[in-house]
């Protein structure tokens, strides 16, 4: 009888200390499988609005990538950049493509194509699908406008300095009204200096959205030619083509969703669905 009451005295120690184990390396290999699941690095530019801030923790690149995060089902860590405060448009963009070279981080969004001419000739860097377009658009300040450049001809149309939309109006035969900045371009139109203005999208959507300008507004009904129009797309390094193919996809959900376009609407930016064809010298020529 001793030896029974000792015999299960033991098995019933050997049992709580089984089941404690269990527990213990359960909860050890649970710590394990969440420290495996690696964050999402995503590159951005600190000082690049609409696309994103570091000082306001806000931006669309910003809220796309967390989307994008939480779709891949990822932690999402930012690496970002310092740059000049003041970058207006697409050609100005300092893109941090050596940090995304050399590992730093793993992808950044809203990268123009073609590859050949954005991606700086490093061979280890590729872009994804591309995932939304964006164009030089047509605003006004109450006047009518035109679905089309062609219908420009003649008219006095506002543009910023050093930007597409100059060669553009000229090969339309448009009188151009040149300003330093997307701000005093809208004013300009705004006091009857410009009956339209040819500014690129993103950067005058913001504008009038930070602002509160009623206005003025976007045409809805315009079609931008293929010579300003591109396709923006998540350059990630060659080698990461796993990666690369999961992040098109959640893109891809993203954009055919309408939560891309929502995003978009939070910072004024017109998100356009992916140009068949996009900017090149010829479609210039052919205005």
């Amino acid at each position: 009888m001793r030896n029974t009451r000792r015999h299960g005295l033991v098995m019933c120690r050997v049992v709580v200390v089984f089941s404690s184990c269990i527990s213990f390396f359960g909860n050890a290999l649970a710590q394990v499988d969440a420290d495996d699941v690696q964050a999402l690095r995503v590159c951005l530019l600190a000082n690049n609005l609409p696309y994103a801030s570091r000082s306001e923790n806000a931006g669309f690149d910003l809220d796309t990538a967390s989307a994008v995060a939480r779709i891949l089902e990822r932690p999402l860590e930012w690496i970002w950049t310092d740059n000049p405060a003041d970058i207006q448009e697409i050609e100005e963009s300092d893109f941090p493509l050596r940090r995304l070279a050399r590992g730093d981080c793993d992808l950044i969004l809203s990268m123009p194509g073609p590859a050949a001419e954005t991606l700086g000739g490093d061979g280890s860097l590729v872009l994804g699908e591309a995932y939304y377009g964006a164009a030089f658009e047509l605003v006004g300040c109450g006047n009518d406008l035109p679905s089309g450049l062609r219908a420009l001809r003649e008219r006095t149309v506002a543009i910023q300095s050093q930007t597409v939309a100059h060669f553009a109006l000229l090969m339309v035969q448009a009188k151009t009204k040149t300003y330093f900045a997307i701000d005093a371009a809208l004013a300009g139109i705004a006091e009857g200096e410009a009956e339209a203005g040819l500014l690129w999208g993103p950067a005058a959507g913001w504008e009038l959205h930070r602002t509160g300008n009623r206005q003025c507004t976007l045409s809805a009904d315009y079609r931008p030619p293929v010579a300003v129009r591109w396709n923006l797309h998540a350059a990630t390094r060659e080698a990461d083509g796993e990666l690369r193919l999961r992040i098109d996809g959640a893109l891809l959900d993203l954009s055919t969703t309408d939560r891309l376009r929502n995003i978009g609407r939070g910072y004024g930016i017109p998100v356009r669905p992916p140009f068949e064809m996009t900017y090149s010298l010829r479609a210039l020529n052919e205005l």
